[in-house]
């Protein structure tokens, strides 16, 4: 709300015919009020306009672009005055007029905030093939030494796999309508992420994206990890992913209309160096070693994601909870590979197992297994380096 201050006349003078005078002035002033009061909403409903204009123009997630926000100052030309009559330097009664002499309200929009301090922008490259956006790391996703954890890396390649999807098959779209309408869904089944370098808060990261099909049942997404700055390399992933039917819950095929979408879509690129082979992780039941007590979790509401199961990097936050505090203090953790082998539901209690496997002069290997049950729901195995 705009509020209008009416001055309050002084009284010059005793007289009838002053009062009646300085009555009609008043009330002439009062009567004004409103109509400036509609012209200033007036106006802030028309910047408003403007805004939710360019919002929308920034916000269109079909085919290629590149967007950039940055911050902005809010000091408007009254307040400039008020500054300038402050130090002797304009008028002191706090208005601004331009050459022309009438008032003027616009916004000083010449503060763009500190160099290097835009940070967000999504863009596709390949032909449409590969989508990268850059994050800056929140003050919430780091830890006690000022550096992005392992979670917030994860969270950072899945909110960039999802965008890219938005981008290909519309806003709110995780999936082609003809997936939708089946009643269809991707579901990752393995993540392997490797950290070479954690950035840290304030820092922007460049998260690249692409994906390949794998047959009719599967198709494999990899990720690249780069200091947005500087262009230096910060980590790599890459995934399994394969079509699961929500009423069912089961694994379905990838429908045919899908695969010809496919060949467009698809950047045929590993990530991983060549010869890169997925291996199958052992049951950590099935390798003697030192285990840690283990940790039990309960499915909470907060974990789940919008396809009726806990979210995947929720899983990386369980598993690193059952680290011993000697090994975060002595270790840095570079990789994480995860098979997600069943889905797991509100309610549920999770059980997380760690056992060390192996220890050579520069890294330390630790096995991992969440459980409801007897039933597994993920192996894990963690490299650290030393």
């Amino acid at each position: 709300m705009v509020s209008v201050a009416v001055a309050r006349p002084r009284v010059a003078h005793a007289s009838t015919h002053a009062r009646e005078r300085r009555q009609r002035a008043s009330g002439a002033r009062r009567s004004n009020a409103p109509r400036a009061m509609l012209a200033s909403s007036t106006a802030v409903h028309a910047n408003d306009a403007s805004s939710c204009a360019m919002l929308k123009r920034a916000t269109s997630w079909r085919g290629k672009y590149a967007l950039s926000v940055r911050a902005s100052s809010t000091s408007s030309a009254s307040e400039v005055a008020d500054r300038n009559g402050a130090d002797g330097g304009g008028k002191a009664n706090g208005s601004a007029t331009n050459g022309a002499g009438t008032s003027s309200n616009a916004p000083d929009d010449s503060f763009r905030g500190l160099e290097g301090t835009e940070w967000f922008s999504r863009d596709f490259s390949e032909s449409g093939r590969r989508f990268s956006e850059v994050f800056p790391v929140r003050y919430a996703e780091v830890g006690s030494n000022g550096e992005a954890t392992m979670v917030t890396i994860a969270d950072l390649i899945q909110e960039c796999a999802c965008n890219h999807a938005q981008g290909i098959w519309g806003v709110g779209q995780s999936m082609p309508a003809e997936m939708a309408r089946a009643n269809l869904a991707w579901v990752c089944t393995r993540l392997h992420l490797r950290v070479r370098k954690y950035p840290k808060w304030g820092e922007k990261v460049a998260v690249s994206t692409w994906f390949e099909p794998q047959g009719k049942i599967a198709a494999r997404r990899d990720y690249a990890i780069a200091d947005a700055q500087t262009g230096e390399c910060m980590g790599e992933a890459t995934s399994q992913w394969v079509v699961f039917n929500l009423g069912s819950r089961r694994m379905a095929r990838i429908p045919n209309s899908v695969l010809e979408d496919f060949k467009f879509q698809s950047l045929q690129q590993q990530v991983m160096e060549e010869g890169y082979a997925a291996d199958k992780l052992p049951d950590v039941s099935e390798v003697g070693g030192a285990c840690a007590a283990p940790i039990t979790h309960n499915v909470r509401r907060n974990d789940m994601d919008m396809n009726g199961h806990v979210n995947n990097v929720v899983y990386v936050q369980w598993l690193l909870e059952s680290v011993p505090p000697e090994t975060w203090e002595k270790h840095v953790l570079s990789e994480i590979i995860l098979e997600y082998r069943s889905e797991c539901n509100f309610g549920d209690s999770v059980t997380a197992t760690c056992c060390e496997i192996e220890e050579a002069n520069d890294t330390y290997v630790l096995l991992h297994k969440l459980a409801r049950g007897e039933g597994e729901i993920v192996r894990a195995k963690t490299v650290w380096r030393k």
